[in-house]
């Protein structure tokens, strides 16, 4: 089979350390051929470590001297949108990183552009491709009854996992200029999804844009939709949410947060009555952390908790497994730009939720 050949837009951490890492042992299926970042010193240290001949600054210098088959947009969520439109013009297939973008809006217009390509358009919600997610929404298929979902991730930082385990080269020759037209996109998009808000309301909107996109997909994956949000707040500038979701026959509670403590405190726990179902998801930035499923029941005096460990298989590996398939093999997507919508959705409602 002819490998696939990609280009990666953006080459910050979860370029390193995640996507060309993963790409790189999944050889006999893809070709990573070129890669870009507005950082040059940036762009050429991670070509050499990775080997990749192809070297740009500028994204659409790329589109028009590669003949890629994928575009990875992993860049920041500001350009997601323009690069995905500029990637599915050339013919490309595109895996966007979560969010895709900032709002409804910015969506319809990689919808649009989609369509009109007629290629695959891959979201990165990469928790959903987790073995254990797998296992446990088989479970729930055959449950008798959801009565309560509890949702929390509340992490450390980030660089406490990171900087134990991987070198992240960095750039710093990005021109002020470009610095400040990000901040002048966020500002626009994040007030075209809500209109004027509070700063406070603004951090809170962009952490569950990232964070929050997280686990708001996979429990869409694992339960659907909430019908409504029946309330919600935020706490500490916006570092911290919680919000309570109505989904009819049952509730589900959401807390989000960041702290300074170096642990990564990510589940799922979902009660049938008979049963409680629970997925924990360890850093991302550690391939091959197994993602947990513990089942708890109780049969006569019997308390029974099994742990099942589906697979060692890290959960961006699979997501690119998939992603190879739907394109070789048109088999479905499960994390499409029309099901990424209900985040932002979901995001809107739970900050008009907020108190103040």
């Amino acid at each position: 089979m002819e490998k696939l050949k990609v280009g990666l837009i953006g080459l910050g951490t979860v370029g390193q350390v995640v996507h060309l890492p993963v790409l790189a042992g999944l050889k006999d299926k893809f070709e990573v051929v070129a890669v870009c970042d507005v950082s040059a010193k940036l762009t050429h240290r991670v070509a050499d470590t990775f080997q990749v001949p192809g070297r740009y600054t500028d994204h659409k210098a790329m589109l028009a001297a590669e003949r890629l088959d994928i575009v990875a947009v992993i860049n920041s969520d500001e350009y997601h949108a323009d690069c995905a439109i500029d990637a599915l013009e050339a013919g490309a297939h595109v895996l966007i990183e979560k969010p895709v973008c900032l709002s409804l809006e910015d969506l319809d217009r990689v919808i649009a552009a989609r369509d009109a390509a007629g290629k695959v358009a891959f979201v990165g919600y990469m928790r959903r491709y987790a073995g254990a997610f797998t296992a446990m929404r088989e479970r729930l298929a055959a449950a008798p009854s959801i009565l309560h979902v509890s949702v929390r991730d509340i992490i450390g930082p980030n660089a406490y996992f990171i900087d134990q385990t991987s070198v992240v080269e960095t750039g710093d020759d990005i021109a002020p200029e470009l610095v400040s037209e990000r901040q002048q996109r966020a500002s626009a998009q994040v007030t075209a999804a809500l209109g004027q808000v509070s700063p406070d309301a603004v951090s809170a909107y962009r952490l569950l844009c990232g964070l929050g996109s997280h686990d708001l997909s996979a429990l869409r994956g694992l339960v659907g939709a909430p019908k409504r949000v029946i309330g919600a707040g935020k706490k500490s500038g916006g570092r911290y949410v919680t919000a309570i979701l109505d989904y009819g026959t049952f509730m589900a509670t959401f807390e989000m947060g960041l702290d300074q403590v170096g642990r990564f405190d990510a589940f799922i726990e979902v009660f049938t009555g008979g049963e409680r179902l629970r997925i924990d998801y360890d850093t991302p930035f550690i391939r091959h952390l197994p993602t947990l499923l513990t089942v708890t029941s109780t049969k006569g005096d019997d308390l029974s908790v099994a742990v099942e460990r589906p697979s060692y298989r890290d959960p961006y590996t699979s997501e690119w497994l998939c992603f190879h398939d739907a394109i070789t093999a048109g088999a479905p997507v499960d994390t499409t730009l029309e099901d990424s919508a209900e985040d932002l959705k979901l995001f809107a409602e739970i900050v008009a939720a907020f108190a103040d």
